[in-house]
């Protein structure tokens, strides 16, 4: 199983910072602790749902505080254990039915605040989206020999990738860039 390392000055997802039972809303409430990024997709996230007609739930509240604060992709299983870690610690005050996550995935993935990717394992990894080319993206790096999944930044690759498309005189939509090998630890 892959287990994402934050990025060195990245959120790490931990606790939502909240004081004890105080819920999904209080979650999306606390976004002056966000980046400026974060807060904008936390945002823009409420406002989609809102214009899709979805009615404001604890679940779907709960993942967009979580993707707000995620550097990296989870597994639902993975985006589980940190709603059922929040419950433990108080910051929320129900818990999430595994079934609820997918509903909230499917709903958020449909609207295009969070992205399916793929590290050809064949398990499914969601992670924020993009709000185009004016918002931060990364690639990630796989250990193959531990599974620790590193997420990267890099203006020279992203040069490189719009060179090509120059190039080729192909427009890419998007592009993922997943590099496997060994991490320093495994080495």
């Amino acid at each position: 199983m892959l287990s994402c390392v934050a990025e060195v000055g990245a959120s790490a997802g931990g606790t939502p910072g909240l004081q004890a039972g105080t819920g999904a809303a209080a979650c999306l409430g606390e976004l002056a602790e966000l980046t400026h990024a974060q807060r904008a997709w936390a945002e823009r996230a409420q406002m989609a749902l809102r214009h899709a007609g979805h009615r404001r739930g604890g679940a779907r509240d709960l993942l967009i505080a979580l993707f707000a604060r995620e550097r990296c992709a989870l597994t639902a299983q993975e985006i589980a254990e940190r709603l059922r870690g929040w419950l433990a610690e108080g910051a929320v005050g129900r818990p999430v039915a595994i079934a609820s996550v997918y509903r909230g995935i499917e709903v958020l993935q449909e609207l295009g605040l969070i992205v399916r990717v793929d590290l050809g394992d064949g398990v499914a990894r969601y992670e924020r989206a993009a709000a185009g080319h004016a918002e931060h993206h990364h690639h990630h790096f796989v250990c193959d020999s531990c599974g620790v999944l590193l997420p990267f930044d890099d203006d020279q690759l992203e040069r490189a990738i719009a060179a090509l498309e120059g190039r080729l005189g192909f427009k890419a939509a998007g592009h993922e860039v997943v590099l496997r090998g060994v991490c320093v630890g495994c080495r």
